[in-house]
């Protein structure tokens, strides 16, 4: 249902919700959710909070104000280890409902988006996800939620005038992360929560595996596209990677296929990226792919058509049958590092 408007005012603030993973360290996006909080609060003048959920998270509380949070909510237990969505969303409900944020970030994780939905449900307000931009009109305090719709082909700007609190999942990588400042202040607070008295979801096990870093930051990638047409091209791939000391990459075709984890994914459904060196291999440069790979420094295209729009972004293009390209790219690397030693 949606807030009378009489009531909008009770929700004040700005809240942060960060993830930390199943090892207690925090996901690098929240310091990018919260320069996009301070850019926020140029405008609005209100209060920044952050919130942690978590084992052995208690460590990170004055890391958050040192970035811009001005009160830290702290909720540390070895039972949020590993993570339940089911017992997250109820103990994050309590927090939120309790402070009446006028708006939530969070990242657009794959846990965390799934909890941000199961929120929005419990909170009867609205929900955008991957944004990968955002603003304020001030004359409504409307949050502003801007991503990319249709495949990447027009960019969308929805609005949540009639709930509280506004929503919306950031996509790790897109913003610019706020500077630490030695010198700011702020509150701790170990908020007074309930433990859900009974919980349908159990987590038998966590398996883990070889991923892109959930920030999508790397020095340098080597990404697979259709183009390499069958595994003997993934494996070029991998191998170009692995002498390169590279992160492995693709585009949803790969993905699909079962070649690669999803969490190597990288475009509009999957990670946006930044690092120094981009290597498109078989990849024809859909925006749906590249509007992944826009902060990359340099771009590197493999590609035997001349015409892929890969090469209208890409620094250097190479116009070649990946399978006579590759191999004497992994030759020229492997004889440059034995000349190195």
């Amino acid at each position: 249902m949606p807030v009378d408007r009489a009531r909008m005012n009770e929700y004040v603030g700005i809240m942060v919700i960060g993830e930390c993973s199943s090892n207690g360290s925090l996901n690098p996006v929240m310091y990018e959710l919260l320069g996009c909080a301070l850019d926020l609060n140029k405008r609005m003048n209100t209060e920044i909070t952050a919130v942690l959920l978590g084992d052995r998270v208690d460590r990170y509380g004055a890391s958050c104000i040192r970035h811009g949070a001005d009160k830290v909510y702290l909720v540390d237990s070895p039972v949020l280890n590993p993570i339940n969505e089911e017992i997250y969303t109820e103990l994050l409900h309590q927090v939120i409902s309790d402070s009446r944020p006028e708006m939530i970030l969070m990242p657009s994780t794959i846990h965390s988006k799934s909890i941000a939905a199961r929120l929005a449900s419990r909170l009867n307000t609205g929900l955008t996800a991957d944004c990968t931009s955002l603003d304020i009109d001030m004359a409504t305090r409307t949050l502003l939620q801007i991503r990319p719709a249709r495949e990447g082909s027009l960019v969308a700007t929805i609005i949540c005038p009639e709930a509280r609190p506004q929503m919306a999942t950031i996509r790790p990588g897109v913003m610019s992360p706020s500077g630490y400042n030695p010198d700011r202040t702020g509150e701790i607070i170990h908020p007074k929560i309930t433990m859900p008295s009974k919980v349908n979801t159990k987590i038998l096990d966590v398996v883990s595996h070889a991923a892109m870093p959930d920030s999508g930051v790397s020095e340098i990638i080597v990404a697979a596209g259709r183009g390499i047409q069958s595994k003997d091209g993934m494996e070029l791939v991998r191998e170009l990677a692995a002498c390169l000391r590279a992160d492995l990459g693709a585009t949803r075709p790969i993905v699909d296929q079962g070649w690669l984890d999803y969490s190597r994914q990288i475009g509009l459904t999957g990670k946006n990226v930044s690092g120094r060196i981009y290597i498109a291999v078989g990849i024809s440069g859909a925006i749906q792919h590249t509007v992944g790979i826009k902060r990359m420094d340099t771009v590197i295209a493999i590609n035997q058509d001349k015409h892929a729009p890969i090469f209208n972004m890409a620094t250097f293009g190479i116009v070649a049958d990946l399978y006579e390209a590759v191999p004497l790219l992994i030759d020229q690397v492997k004889q440059n590092m034995a000349l190195s030693r």
